[in-house]
C-alpha cells in the first residue's frame, strides 16, 4: 500500500498537483465512518463474496477522527487512538 501511495503522489506531482504537505503513509483500513446511523447490511452482503490475497494484521487500533468544523481551507481531521490491541501470538 505504501508503494501505491507513493506512486499516486508521484503521478499527482507529475500532473502538476501541488503537494504542500507530505506525511508518511500509514496503511490502514477504514471500516466505517458516518455521522448518522446507517444500515450496513447491504454492504456486508456485497463484501461477503470479496476475495483477495492473504495479509496479516498484527495490531488493531480504534481511532476516533474529528473532522474540521471551522471551515478553514486546508484544515485536516484530527485522529486520536482510543484503544490498541496487539493481535500477535501470546507468549
Amino acid at each position: 500500500m505504501r508503494l501505491l501511495a507513493g506512486r499516486a503522489e508521484a503521478a499527482g506531482r507529475k500532473a502538476g498537483v501541488p503537494m504542500d504537505e507530505h506525511r508518511r503513509y500509514t496503511p490502514h483500513l477504514t471500516l466505517a465512518r458516518s455521522r448518522d446511523a446507517v444500515d450496513v447490511r447491504p454492504y456486508l452482503e456485497v463484501l461477503d463474496a470479496f476475495r483477495s490475497r492473504t495479509w496479516t494484521v498484527d495490531e488493531l487500533v480504534l481511532v476516533r477522527s474529528r473532522l474540521p468544523t471551522s471551515g478553514v481551507p486546508g484544515e485536516q481531521p484530527r485522529y486520536e487512538a482510543v484503544a490498541r490491541r496487539s493481535l500477535g501470538a501470546a507468549g
